[in-house]
């Protein structure tokens, strides 16, 4: 019965890290697109309101941001519907709401 239930939630985790299929509206804030795609998942830290994660100093970087997104990791998944200007601006403001480890 263990093994079931580490197989069921080791499966769970790799689909989690699959595509969605999000969207966000022409001209949607980066705050938009980050309550509408990211706050599912992402709430922020303990006694930081506004800071949703920490990032060690030499990843800390709208690119990093922006190739997490994009591309997901194992648990994370990729959006690859938010692209250009949305994928700029969401990044920022993920980038923005982020501190140093």
């Amino acid at each position: 019965m263990k093994k079931l239930l580490l197989l069921s939630a080791s499966a769970g985790l790799l689909l989690s890290g699959c595509s969605r299929d999000y969207t966000p509206a022409a001209g949607a804030t980066g705050e938009a697109i980050f309550k509408a795609a990211c706050l599912e998942c992402h709430e922020a830290i303990e006694g930081k309101d506004t800071i949703y994660y920490e990032i060690a100093s030499e990843k800390r970087s709208t690119d990093f941001f922006a190739k997490k997104i994009s591309s997901g990791s194992l648990i994370m998944p990729k959006f690859p519907n938010i692209t250009g200007d949305s994928l700029k601006a969401v990044s920022q403001y993920a980038f923005e709401h982020s501190i140093e480890k």
